[in-house]
């Protein structure tokens, strides 16, 4: 095999395992600004760990080799769900299947190669849950803000390992979903930092905020003004009408929680010298024509044509692989994906698994390397304390003309101070 090739393999590799170091010479706030790449590969063989004790009274079935296993687990293969609003899934599910499809070229985990079940084409997440719920091991989700809380009632009810991308602080629970990557109300404080970072918000700075009625929009809202009022800035905060507000004083930000159209409209509402925040819900190309390099995408992972290992190994395979369309969210549904593997790893360590051995190994995994995809992202800190994972996000900014539509910004960045900030809880 080439080095090339050798080198990508093994940088995916240590993403599956979450053991990806770079050391050396790194920022206060920037993870991986800088640093040389130190790989190892994660033990996950037949023999790692020690079996439970036995007992006579278990209808879970246990291997000759001390394995407990339970639904979506037999000799060969590990099965997982993916529900996925097709509308929202961009790029989001090919993340999650480059990851599956290096599990399996890499030997599988646990000795067992990883097999996705997702919900129809037409089929709604809510609907494809109670297809495939219990014949699997756990789920990957990407639902609608309008389908989000009848899946996490439905899984969490069931108590099904779910984990999903992004969220609202708000809305954790310990034994709901877990949203592995920021959930919105980080990756604004994270935002309005970069912005003071390279100095454009000053304190005594003005701020817009504009946003929908959704609960994504009121914890965006939540973490800016508590990164405004840390900061000396002011938060002038307007609710979207019929027509996209055009008066904004003196502003110099704003950040748009709302649909694509809104903030193409702000952007021609805006001089040129007021940058506009938004996430991937609020960015569409083919709506944002030309945002003129102001406006700035909040990404739970760095954005696809990173220069970050990671992202830039992931984006290796899937043009290795022969696609050449990747969507915004390719990176993150790898990071998802690896995420998942993680848990995994340490379930079989524990040589247990089935729902209850990979909720345990979510408390008892630890956090990611500092230089994973989400950075030290760590379920436990969700599934023990209702916190959220990873205090770390990325920026992007828009361009329609770049692949996936984004021209990366940032690696992954944290706020001075975010380890104060306590989410609020309804």
């Amino acid at each position: 095999m080439p080095r090339r090739s050798s080198l990508l393999t093994a940088v995916l590799g240590g993403l599956m395992g979450g053991v990806v170091l770079l050391v050396g010479c790194t920022s206060g706030t920037t993870l991986g600004s800088s640093g040389t790449v130190r790989l190892t590969t994660p033990t996950h063989g037949a023999t790692a760990g020690k079996p439970p004790p036995p007992t006579s009274t278990s209808v879970t079935p246990v291997t000759p080799n001390g394995l407990v296993t339970g639904a979506g687990v037999d000799d060969t293969t590990i099965s997982l769900g993916l529900l996925t609003d097709r509308t929202a899934d961009r790029g989001f599910s090919a993340g999650v299947a480059l990851w599956q499809q290096t599990v399996d070229s890499t030997g599988g985990i646990c000795g067992r190669s990883v097999t996705l079940v997702p919900n129809a084409t037409g089929e709604s997440p809510a609907t494809g849950y109670t297809r495939i719920a219990g014949s699997v091991l756990g789920l990957i989700t990407m639902p609608s803000q309008a389908d989000s809380a009848t899946l996490s009632a439905m899984s969490g009810a069931d108590q099904i390992p779910t984990l999903t991308l992004a969220g609202t602080s708000s809305k954790l629970t310990r034994d709901g979903p877990v949203v592995i990557g920021a959930t919105e109300d980080i990756k604004a404080i994270n935002a309005f930092a970069y912005l003071r970072s390279v100095g454009k918000l000053p304190a005594g700075s003005d701020v817009g905020v504009l946003t929908d009625s959704s609960p994504d929009a009121a914890n965006a809202l939540a973490g800016a003004r508590w990164w405004a009022a840390r900061n000396g800035v002011s938060i002038n905060s307007q609710t979207v009408g019929s027509e996209a507000p055009s008066d904004w004083g003196q502003v110099s930000t704003i950040l748009v929680m709302a649909a694509p159209a809104v903030v193409e409209a702000t952007l021609r509402a805006t001089a040129s010298k007021v940058d506009v925040i938004t996430n991937l819900d609020g960015y569409d190309p083919a709506v944002v024509l030309a945002p003129a390099g102001r406006l700035l995408v909040t990404l739970a992972a760095p954005a696809y044509g990173s220069d970050n290992p990671g992202a830039a190994a992931v984006a290796k395979a899937f043009v290795a692989s022969g696609r050449t369309d990747p969507g915004p969210d390719l990176i993150s549904g790898y990071g998802v994906g690896a995420a998942w593997g993680r848990l995994l790893g340490q379930a079989c360590t524990d040589r247990v698994l089935t729902h209850a051995g990979v909720t345990a190994a979510m408390t008892t995994v630890g956090p990611a390397s500092v230089d994973s995809l989400f950075g030290p992202s760590d379920p436990g800190l969700v599934a023990g304390s209702a916190l959220p994972a990873t205090r770390v996000s990325s920026l992007a900014l828009a361009d329609p003309r770049a692949p996936a539509g984004l021209r990366p910004l940032i690696w992954l960045q944290t706020a001075p101070g975010i380890a104060d900030y306590v989410p609020q809880q309804p």
